[in-house]
């Protein structure tokens, strides 16, 4: 099985978003525990505990809910009807 240009484009698009949520709460979190554990203050764990785990959290939730990967096998199938169309 051959992956078109379009699917292509809508799974890096989709890759590209997932990354972009959960890899910035992870930097995020993981800059506030660098500077709680370097002693600027105690207090800096807050940020980190809300970015990581809730904006984290909600990110992931969000993500998989509104996941387009039901649409990328209509897409695929799409193609091949027109094909078969063409060949009768």
């Amino acid at each position: 099985m051959t992956v078109s240009t379009v699917e292509a484009a809508s799974a890096a698009k989709e890759l590209r978003r997932w990354v972009a949520w959960l890899g910035g709460s992870l930097l995020a979190a993981s800059f506030f525990t660098a500077l709680a554990l370097a002693g600027v203050s105690e207090w800096m764990i807050l940020p980190a505990i809300l970015a990581g785990p809730g904006v984290g959290g909600v990110a992931l939730v969000w993500l998989a809910i509104s996941s387009d990967t039901n649409a990328l096998a209509h897409v695929a199938a799409e193609p091949v009807a027109e094909e078969a169309a063409v060949a009768a």
